[in-house]
């Protein structure tokens, strides 16, 4: 899939394992910040997703990813991250266990556009976000408010022909309003 992009990286770096099953891969993302309701979602979805041999990607950000790809490895799925830095450079420090995690559980990997000793700086996210929907047949958005990295996804997926799926929150969050907006776009 990532091959059929524009702008498909030359070069993909790859810690831990890549099997043919995680061609039926779905991208999850969605804010940093979230709130209770957007964790028991993602945790609640990503769970189903895994045990039907869904692969999840996401980019191991706070927030959603980090919770997609737990589920993900909870549940005895695989997860694949994106970084946005070299593979030497875990961003956020926090998520370097569940980066260990995913290689050494054989249940992913890490990837990244980026050689060793990149560090990940704020234009790296959005091409790295460009790989998360790449790698998936479609991106599901749980919580993002208006201006989002997750709504960055959501664009890029579109453009890459790949289906974009909403989880509806709060009329009165601030954290959903880009989600819903997504929704009453037609996701």
């Amino acid at each position: 899939l990532l091959r059929e992009i524009d702008y498909a990286p030359s070069v993909l770096y790859v810690r831990g394992t890549l099997t043919e099953a995680d061609q039926f891969a779905l991208a999850v993302v969605g804010t940093r910040n979230l709130s209770t309701y957007g964790q028991q979602v993602t945790e609640r979805i990503v769970t189903e997703l895994a045990k039907g041999q869904v692969t999840v990607v996401s980019g191991l950000a706070h927030g959603i990813d980090t919770v997609a790809h737990k589920a993900a490895l909870d549940a005895g799925g695989r997860t694949l991250a994106v970084l946005a830095s070299g593979l030497d450079t875990i961003y956020p420090a926090e998520n370097l266990g569940l980066a260990r995690r995913i290689v050494e559980s054989g249940q992913g990997a890490l990837l990244s556009e980026f050689p060793l000793g990149v560090r990940p700086e704020s234009g790296n996210f959005p091409a790295r976000n460009r790989i998360i929907s790449g790698l998936s047949l479609g991106v599901l958005v749980v919580e993002a408010p208006e201006k989002s990295g997750a709504l960055i996804t959501a664009r890029r997926a579109l453009e890459q022909g790949r289906d974009v799926f909403a989880v509806p929150g709060s009329i009165l969050s601030s954290r959903s309003a880009g989600v819903n907006k997504l929704i009453q776009d037609g996701a």
